[in-house]
């Protein structure tokens, strides 16, 4: 979105309310000038009077509610932001003036298209439509020199980044498959480590996976910022992960990323897959003459565990063959 802005109109400025755990992701995007974090996904309703003043004292013309939060959403109002875009389908719509009828929970488009939708609305085109693009400092990448270092890359080697866990965003390819493939890799590529990546909270997932080969599947134990995992990840060879953030940071910073999704309609990657040069995403061979497969409805067929690490270790070799 942000890029898509400064394409039709260079001098605007671009502002994003973020939480602040993800604020230092945000700008990392060559196209945002500013940003406001907040503690949560929405603020307080005791909050709403400041935040409208201080909306108000930097002069915005539009406010985009790509993910719309109704306190927000009222300050947005009560700052008298002249275009307010969002869905035309909460409870608290009133406080938008051009309203986008769209579903979401349809999932027909992919969600950047469900967002350009918003700049559509107020007359800004979104045609060629962007892909996301986060830059790197010198300084973030030094960082993630040392990080690597302490896990076992060492400086100039290639590596494979396996990230396992979700934190409970999606369905999740069995940790028992990213071990056999961890191995698979660890053998069948040459001159390429395998690192696995997680947050704290998986650390037992990600331990069992470098378990596999002790010694030789090396393991990033040390907490990572969001824009020090985005340098890290910048400097793979390969990123496979399930429908998980650190999957959109490795595409966002260009590096080619294999995705395993469901084909249930609300997880796919219609609506869900990684936006990027060399992206590729997985889903569960559907069964021909199911009916319910045909409609990415079907529970029987639609298990992670139907996608095999032959298949994915084939589309590994192929992307890092590229």
């Amino acid at each position: 979105m942000a890029e898509a802005v400064k394409r039709a109109m260079p001098d605007a400025r671009v502002t994003f309310v973020a939480q602040e755990y993800t604020a230092g992701l945000v700008r990392l995007s060559p196209f945002v000038d500013d940003v406001i974090e907040i503690a949560g996904r929405d603020i307080g309703w005791r909050e709403t009077d400041a935040f409208s003043r201080g909306l108000r004292g930097r002069g915005m013309t539009a406010a985009l509610f790509a993910y719309p939060r109704p306190a927000l959403a009222f300050a947005a109002w009560r700052a008298r932001i002249p275009l307010r875009t969002g869905t035309a389908y909460r409870v608290y719509s009133p406080f938008f003036n051009r309203k986008v009828r769209e579903h979401r929970k349809e999932a027909t488009r992919h969600e950047r298209d469900y967002n350009l939708s918003l700049l559509s609305a107020i007359g800004i085109p979104v045609e060629p439509r962007p892909l996301p693009v986060l830059r790197i400092t010198d300084a973030l990448r030094g960082r993630a020199d040392e990080a690597l270092q302490r896990a076992g890359v060492e400086s100039g080697r290639r590596f494979i980044v396996l990230h396992p866990g979700s934190g409970g965003s999606a369905r999740d390819w069995d940790a028992q498959h990213f071990s056999e493939l961890a191995g698979r890799l660890a053998r069948g590529i040459p001159d390429t480590a395998v690192l696995v990546t997680g947050s704290e909270s998986e650390r037992g997932l990600t331990e069992r996976v470098a378990s596999t080969m002790p010694g030789t599947i090396l393991q990033l134990r040390e907490s990572l910022s969001l824009p020090e995992l985005a340098a890290l990840l910048s400097q793979a060879a390969l990123c496979i992960a399930n429908s998980t953030g650190p999957l959109h940071i490795a595409a966002a910073v260009q590096v080619p990323v294999l995705g395993l999704y469901p084909f249930e309609r609300v997880c796919h990657p219609v609506r869900w897959g990684p936006l990027g040069p060399g992206a590729q995403a997985l889903t569960p061979e559907a069964v021909a003459g199911c009916e319910a497969c045909a409609r990415r409805t079907c529970p029987e067929h639609d298990t992670m565990d139907r996608i095999t690490v032959d298949r994915v270790y084939a589309a590994a070799t192929l992307a890092l063959s590229r």
